[in-house]
């Protein structure tokens, strides 16, 4: 439910929320915030994953595991691909 006056841009704050809050585990955060997001808003089949012939951007982050996303919430971006 997305409220107008009280958004977030930041995703790995949400997600950090999604596992405290909600018990999800990391990889369940991960996923609702990407393939599940995009099959939410029917472009599942365009983006939302990293498979030949989808379009997205793609981040290199400063971290030893992609879990730090989750743990850190702000891990250094060491590379942006568009």
């Amino acid at each position: 439910d997305f409220n107008p006056n009280a958004f977030c841009y930041d995703m790995p704050a949400v997600m950090n929320l999604a596992c405290v809050t909600f018990g999800m585990t990391m990889a369940e955060a991960l996923v609702a915030s990407t393939i599940n997001a995009a099959s939410a808003l029917c472009v599942a089949d365009e983006c939302g994953s990293l498979e030949v012939g989808k379009r997205g951007d793609c981040i290199v982050l400063d971290a030893p595991k992609w879990e730090h996303i989750v743990y850190n919430m702000r891990p250094r971006i060491a590379e942006v691909f568009k």
